[in-house]
This record gives structure tokens, sequence and C-alpha cells, in this order.
């Protein structure tokens, strides 16, 4: 029983290959990042730590960017990061403003894709990457399980779709330098390294259907549609409904344009 292949580890890659794939981009000290999309300012603030940068976090919600303050405040590194209002579709920043753009699964959410990434490529430098973590739906998710998932997280349909978003990102002008099918493998690491955030995810889904009626009733339709499509979004891509991807892509230089 014990050599049975699916008891063995494949050795998945860990989440903390997206910032060794930044690294390889020689991000550092006077380089200026945008975080689009920044939430927290979590990753804002693990880039500063990280690579010695400057980050920009940019989110359109108000409470997000209440707790990026406070936690920019906070932080031993909070002044290399500063908080702005906004979203990817209108970006508050000047052109050319950004030597690097890291976006981390927040696309599903943007309305008009090609305004959004003719605005990427505004403020990113020429010769500049924007990196793109983004979770795509599969065949494998079934039509009542997409609809209610879309609706549970406001997620714009259009943009589940990763062959909609390499002809929009290549119309707007940007180079696809490389595409990485992450799939399962962050998901199974962290169950295999005993962190159990899928595990937990499917607990809390199991309870969230089997007790609908009663926890509908304390949390409310809203946050309970919110709270069971957070914990499917985890189980789905584990077991390949939902396929996480990466993207690297670059602002063309100018010798680039004159030389396609």
């Amino acid at each position: 029983m014990a050599d049975r292949a699916q008891y063995r580890s494949f050795e998945p890659r860990r989440s903390s290959m997206l910032y060794e794939l930044v690294d390889d981009l020689d991000i550092g000290p006077g380089d200026l990042v945008l975080d689009i999309g920044g939430r927290d300012a979590s990753h804002s603030l693990a880039l500063a730590s990280l690579f010695g940068c400057d980050a920009v976090s940019v989110d359109p919600v108000a409470s997000n960017n209440e707790q990026a303050r406070a936690a920019v405040a906070e932080h031993p590194l909070g002044s290399k990061v500063s908080i702005r209002s906004g979203m990817m579709e209108e970006i508050p920043a000047a052109d050319g403003e950004f030597d690097f753009i890291f976006s981390r699964d927040m696309f599903f959410h943007v309305v008009d894709a090609d305004r959004a990434l003719a605005e990427a490529r505004r403020v990113l430098k020429p010769g500049g990457h924007l990196l793109l973590y983004q979770t795509f739906a599969t065949d494998r998710l079934e039509p009542l399980e997409r609809a209610e998932l879309y609706a549970g997280l406001v997620v714009a349909p259009e943009r589940m779709s990763p062959d909609d978003f390499q002809k929009r990102a290549s119309a707007a002008g940007l180079v696809i330098e490389s595409t990485d099918v992450i799939g399962s493998e962050w998901r199974e690491a962290w169950e295999e390294d005993g962190e159990g955030l899928t595990s937990r995810q499917l607990l809390y889904a199991a309870r969230l259907i089997r007790k609908s009626e009663q926890l509908r009733a304390e949390l409310g339709d809203a946050d309970y549609r919110v709270e069971l499509a957070n914990a499917l979004w985890g189980v789905y891509q584990m077991i390949g409904k939902l396929e996480p991807r990466i993207f690297l892509l670059r602002n063309p230089a100018v010798s680039d344009q004159d030389n396609p």
C-alpha cells in the first residue's frame, strides 16, 4: 500500500517561486514597484524587504487601504511603501513611473481588461516587466459552479480565460516572455508542509453547505456566498477546476519597437 503512486510527493513548487522570479529580474534599491490590487500591502512590504526597492500599493477598496496604511505604519521598512487609492483601469501614476509591476490574483476582478493592460503599459518604463499571477477556469468547472463562484467573488467571467488574456495582452503591446502553469502545485506544497490551508477550506465548505440554512441566517446571505466561494476557490484549484498561471510580460523598449 505504501508504494502506491498517489502517496508520494511529486515535488510541487512553493509559492516563494513568485519572489524568485522577481529576483531574476534584478529588482533592487532605486527601483520603484507597483503592487496593483495590493490589498493590505503585504506583498509591497515583502518586495521592499526582500529586494530593497520602493513600492506603491494601489487598491480600489477603502478598507483594504486602511489595513495597508496600518501595516505600513507598523513595519520597520514602512517608509519604503506608499498607498494610493485606485484601480488598474485608471492607475494613479505618471507615464513610465514604475520599473516593475507585480500583480497577484487580482486580474479576475478587472472589467475592462483592454484599458487595464493599456494602463499597465503606460505607467511601466520601456523594458520594464509585469509579473502577473492569475487563476483561470478549466473545462472541469461546471456551469453552475462558475455562476455561483463568480457571483460570490465578483469575478468578471471574461477574465477567467487564459487565451483571452494572452490575446488582450498582446493587443496592448505587451510582450509575453513566459507562461508557467502552476495548477495545484502550491496547494500540494502547503498540504505537504503541514499548513493545511486547502484542507481547512474543504472543511469550511462542508460546514457551509451542510448547515447552509443556519449559516445563511448567522452570516447574512451576501457574506455566506462570499465565504463559500472563498472556501471553494482553494478546493477547486486543488482538483483542477481552477488553474493558476504566472505570466511574465515586458513593455518593449524603443529598440524592440523599431526592430520587431
